[in-house]
């Protein structure tokens, strides 16, 4: 029971991660925070938005892993995907994505490519289906 509910909470996270992709995590900060440390700058509220969305994706992908499949070491290769994510992908993406094409939502074909896998957990999904593969290899040896 405790694992369906784990797994029922991380999907339906993605979910609502999902159906709320628009929303603006910079103008929540906004509206909290006094205007002294406001985010402003188009390109901040860019990296902001996009960032915690990766966070929350993966994060509730974790949540799934782990729901799923209950093993330990699964968990660390998906963090360790995670940081790779985070501080490999990510600050890549803004580079070129801020330096070629500014802030917009729309990417150049080349870059749009990049933008989904950061956007969204695909990363942490081709992770989980490489495990359900893994454990039929394993079971069938």
């Amino acid at each position: 029971m405790k694992q369906f509910i784990q797994i029922a909470i991380a999907i339906g996270g993605l979910l609502l991660v999902f159906l709320f992709q628009k929303v603006s995590y910079a103008a929540w900060w906004n509206a909290v925070v006094p205007s002294a440390v406001a985010v402003e700058s188009a390109n901040l509220v860019f990296i902001i938005n996009k960032t915690i969305r990766l966070v929350l994706n993966d994060a509730l992908c974790m949540l799934l892993i782990w729901g799923l499949f209950e093993n330990r070491s699964y968990l660390q290769i998906a963090l360790y995907l995670f940081l790779a994510e985070l501080f490999l992908v990510l600050p890549l993406y803004f580079f070129f994505k801020l330096s070629l094409e500014g802030p917009t939502e729309l990417s150049s074909p080349l870059l749009s490519q990049v933008h989904r896998m950061v956007v969204n957990p695909l990363l942490m999904v081709l992770l989980i289906a490489g495990f359900i593969y893994q454990r039929s290899v394993r079971a069938h040896s």
